[in-house]
């Protein structure tokens, strides 16, 4: 009988099964059916060179488990279907993000670092950032504390990052801090090398297909079930963009979001939202073209849309014949611009807005945002697996006058 390459006899083997198999299980079948002749005292180390390099036959399936690229398609196990569900996932989580707005990324690569170890981790404010999104201190075994200054860039898939990029986040940088850069696209060749320069500040570069598999690894923006198949985790991803919303046992929307403006410029643009409807320039089309023109990073119809329904969960306007109309609650605002009465009207309509402000005021110490996760999530109908809608809370609390951020924690006043 003619022996087989490794190569060959893989192929023969892994056509005939029904799972995915080790390189060990693999190597045992070839030499029992003679398939093979090897005189190494290693042969599983050769067959595992074969599988693992040759990424046009072979598919890493699950934790040292391979087959073939064209078992993955037809998914014949559940281990097959697991990973044809992973792979499907993973494109979707990337369109996600391309379209998402860019503020909601910078929140998205916050929670990533936290979750991989960053401390003290924070979205700088809008304006006057100097190409700084996310600043964040990460300990190295309790000795080192090394401060590191991120930008993210949210680019469509070809549109890379140039060296230019590196230039300007060291020139933002401080003496004692070390710079990445995280994007959704890749990086040009002469970005890798700028990044890598000798006497230079360090800069580490995570390209799109990385941010993916961190983000799979740390579980952000993804749901894992039981089985390991992988979900879009809406609690990052949907801003609420039609007209109906997700209500609470109290029936109070679930969620609340970001207006564009800057981190601190919250009740600045919700006025200036209302008096754009209270002019009677109040048709949805006049609102979205509104808050594309007036704000940079507001660029598509999705995006200006999901804004809409900010105020519209918070009670102060409502739709009504395609146009936006102030609710009894919004007139009222919009004539006194009372922040009190604010605050009243969004607790009003918005799950543990209150109770977060009240929760803050009776503790003697600062809370950290994962504490007040933590009591959202034993006393409210919510099982909340990130910080977004936490952190959301606090900055509209922080605007409205309820909260304070200290280098302790949050604080109520």
């Amino acid at each position: 009988m003619k022996r087989l390459s490794f190569k060959d006899a893989a192929i023969k083997i892994l056509k005939e099964a029904e799972e995915p198999l080790s390189a060990k299980e693999i190597t045992q079948i070839a030499l029992s059916e003679e398939l093979i002749e090897t005189s190494g005292a290693t042969p599983e180390a050769t067959m595992a060179a074969q599988l693992y390099t040759d990424t046009g036959k072979f598919k890493k399936v699950g934790k040292g488990l391979f087959a073939l690229i064209k078992q993955t398609e037809s998914a014949n196990s559940p281990l097959l279907a697991i990973e044809n569900q992973n792979s499907l996932v993973k494109q979707k989580l990337i369109r996600k993000i391309q379209e998402m707005d860019p503020f909601q990324f910078e929140f998205l690569v916050a929670e990533l670092l936290r979750k991989i170890g960053y401390e003290k981790v924070e979205v700088t404010k809008r304006s006057g950032d100097k190409g700084i999104d996310v600043t964040g201190n990460l300990t190295v075994g309790g000795l080192t504390n090394v401060k590191t200054v991120i930008q993210v860039k949210r680019y469509k898939t070809g549109n890379n990052i140039s060296g230019k990029y590196i230039t300007q986040l060291r020139g933002s940088a401080e003496v004692d801090q070390r710079g990445l850069i995280i994007t959704t696209s890749n990086f040009t060749k002469d970005a890798m090398n700028e990044a890598k320069a000798t006497n230079k500040m360090p800069v580490a570069l995570v390209n799109g297909q990385k941010l993916i598999d961190l983000l799979f690894k740390y579980k952000v923006g993804v749901k894992e079930s039981i089985v390991s198949v992988f979900s879009i985790d809406s609690e990052l991803f949907e801003s609420e963009l039609n007209d109906s919303t997700i209500k609470g046992s109290e029936n109070k929307s679930r969620s609340i979001w970001p207006l564009p403006g800057g981190v601190y410029s919250y009740v600045q643009t919700l006025n200036q939202l209302l008096d754009q409807i209270s002019q009677n320039l109040n048709s949805r089309e006049n609102m979205v073209d509104w808050f594309i023109k007036s704000y940079d990073n507001v660029s598509s119809i999705k995006t200006a849309n999901g804004y809409l329904n900010v105020p519209k969960n918070m009670g102060l306007i409502d739709f009504k014949d395609g146009n936006c109309i102030l609710t009894i609650a919004g007139e009222e605002y919009h004539k006194k611009k009372d922040l009190e009465f604010l605050f009243e009207t969004v607790s009003s309509n918005i799950l543990a807005f209150k109770e977060i402000h009240q929760f803050l005021l009776s503790s003697d110490e600062a809370k950290a945002d994962q504490e007040i996760l933590e009591y959202v999530n034993e006393n409210f109908d919510v099982n909340w697996s990130t910080l977004a809608q936490v952190n959301f809370r606090l900055l509209w609390l922080i605007n409205i006058g309820k909260v304070e951020k200290t280098e302790e924690g949050y604080r109520g006043k």
